[in-house]
């Protein structure tokens, strides 16, 4: 696990969220620096961050994800609202709401969706 740590924090490393998508294969174990990377200054740090998290489906990220559905990229934002939907946590509803009223049709849909995995 450290060495994809490393890669993602070596910024002279165009890939870096590859090391990533290799964290979420180890799971639970994995999600605090997963958690860490959804503040990543690359967009696709952040956006593989937020689908692994959403996969491996651990609670404790849950105010995390909420956070990055203000994500100034409106990838990340569409990639969270989907993980928000995987997590099944009605208390995403409010700001699936919320991001399905403000944000634009490509976010406004995932939020969508989730919200309908959630039952609303």
């Amino acid at each position: 696990m450290q060495k994809y740590i490393q890669e993602i924090n070596d910024k002279a490393r165009p890939e870096r969220w590859q090391s990533v998508v290799a964290l979420e294969k180890m799971g639970r174990p994995a999600v605090e620096y997963l958690v860490l990377a959804l503040k990543d200054e690359d967009k696709w740090v952040r956006y593989a961050a937020a689908d692994a998290l959403g996969n491996i489906g651990d609670q404790c990220c849950f105010d995390h994800l909420i956070g990055s559905l203000q994500d100034n990229d409106q990838d990340v934002r569409f990639v969270t609202a989907e993980a928000l939907g995987k997590l099944g946590d009605p208390k995403a509803c409010s700001a699936l709401d919320t991001t399905c009223n403000q944000d634009n049709g490509y976010v406004k849909i995932a939020a969508e969706e989730a919200l309908i995995k959630l039952n609303r």
